[in-house]
């Protein structure tokens, strides 16, 4: 994917390893390792194993669950999201779909249209019941 690039610059205090830029569309299956940047468009399976950033342009529309360890979300999601650490919704977000964290922050005026499972989390990452 010629479209995606890595880079070597630091976002939050943690490496950013992928960014989708704004104007850009991509669509299939993106896994990555470490965290992300999404500002342009995205369409498909999404899974992080850091933190991601969802710009105030930036969307992710998802045919599966969205993972990844925390987010931060000023653009659009449609579609579910786990991440065991924390999500943030910035006042621009949009999201259409469950989310399962530990930690859920909404700011005045971010649209969240769906259910929130505020579960624990064990090493691997998954939800405890």
């Amino acid at each position: 994917m010629s479209l995606l690039k890595d880079i070597g610059k630091k976002n939050s205090s943690e490496h950013l390893n992928t960014i989708v830029g704004d104007g850009t569309m991509v669509s299939g299956e993106l896994a990555v390792s470490g965290s992300a940047r999404i500002d342009g468009r995205f369409s498909g399976k999404f899974s992080t194993t850091g933190h991601l950033t969802v710009g105030q342009g930036g969307s992710i529309e998802a045919t599966d669950t969205v993972h990844c360890q925390s987010a931060n979300i000023a653009g659009t999601i449609i579609g579910d999201i786990t991440a065991p650490q924390r999500v943030h919704l910035a006042r621009t977000a949009k999201v259409n779909g469950n989310i399962t964290t530990q930690a859920l922050i909404i700011e005045e005026g971010a649209t969240f249209n769906g259910k929130c499972n505020m579960s624990y989390f064990d090493a691997k990452g998954e939800a405890e019941t």
